[in-house]
C-alpha cells in the first residue's frame, strides 16, 4: 500500500511538472467487444431501421413540398436529389458483420465488388417517389471509379433502376477528405442548371460543403469517413 502511495505521489508530482492534473488522464474507453455487440443489437432490435426512417419521412415531407411549389411556378426549376450508396441507399451490413466491423481496406472493397448489397428500403421508396414526381436522381459515392460496373449492378438489382448520373473518386484519389470530391461534384450538378432540393447520407462529409437546398443525415454508427 506505501509503494502504490508513494507511486500514486510521482504521478502527480510528474503531472504538475508537465502541467497538467492527475484527473485530465483519459478513462478508460468501453470494450471494443462489448460496442460491437452493441452494434448488432442496434441493427437487429429495429432501431437502427426505425432511425433511418424517422429521416426519410422528413425527406419525403419536403420533396413533396418542393415538388407541389414548382408545379405551381411559373418560372419552375430542374430539380434534383443527390444520393449517397453506402448505408444510405445500399447496405452493407451483412459484409460489415461478417468482418467483425473491421477488415482491411482490401477486404472492404473485395466485398463491395460483389456487388449483392441489398437496397436500404426507406431510402430506395425515398428514390422512387423522386423518380415519380420527374426529380432528377444523381447518385454521388465514395468508391472509387474501378468499383463502377460493380455499383452500377447493384444498383439496379437493388432497385434503383434509372438516373442522371452515378459519381465514383477517381482511382488515385488521395485528399484526407471525400468533402472536396462530393462538393464539386453536386457543384457542377447546379451548374449544369439543376436544383439539388435534397442531399442525403449516411456521413457528415456526404452533406458537407454547400449546393444543396436540405440535408438529410442517416444513422451510421458502423465508420466514419472524414
Amino acid at each position: 500500500m506505501q509503494i502504490q502511495f508513494k507511486n500514486y505521489l510521482l504521478i502527480v508530482f510528474a503531472s504538475a511538472s508537465l502541467g497538467f492534473s492527475a484527473s485530465s488522464f483519459a478513462l478508460e474507453p468501453m470494450n471494443l467487444d462489448f460496442l460491437k455487440k452493441q452494434l448488432v443489437t442496434y441493427h437487429d432490435s429495429g432501431a437502427y431501421v426505425h432511425g433511418i426512417q424517422n429521416e426519410v419521412n422528413m425527406a419525403e415531407e419536403y420533396l413533396q413540398k418542393r415538388v407541389a411549389a414548382n408545379n405551381e411556378s411559373a418560372h419552375p426549376k430542374k430539380l434534383a436529389i443527390v444520393f449517397d450508396i453506402d448505408e444510405t441507399t445500399l447496405s452493407n451490413y451483412d459484409d460489415l458483420k461478417a468482418l467483425n466491423f473491421g477488415g482491411t481496406p482490401a477486404m472492404i472493397e473485395a466485398a463491395i465488388a460483389k456487388g449483392t448489397d441489398p437496397a436500404i428500403t426507406p431510402t430506395l421508396n425515398l428514390y422512387q417517389l423522386a423518380i415519380k414526381d420527374n426529380v432528377a436522381v444523381f447518385f454521388i459515392t465514395g468508391r472509387i471509379q474501378k468499383l463502377h460496373d460493380a455499383t452500377f449492378k447493384n444498383l439496379q438489382t437493388a432497385g434503383y433502376t434509372s438516373w442522371q448520373k452515378l459519381s465514383l473518386k477517381p482511382n488515385d484519389y488521395n485528399q484526407p477528405s471525400v468533402v472536396p470530391f462530393k462538393s464539386a461534384e453536386r457543384a457542377q450538378i447546379v451548374k449544369s442548371g439543376y436544383d439539388i432540393i435534397i442531399n442525403i447520407g449516411d456521413q457528415h462529409s456526404d452533406l458537407a460543403g454547400g449546393s444543396a437546398d436540405r440535408t438529410f443525415k442517416l444513422p451510421d454508427p458502423y465508420y466514419f469517413i472524414p
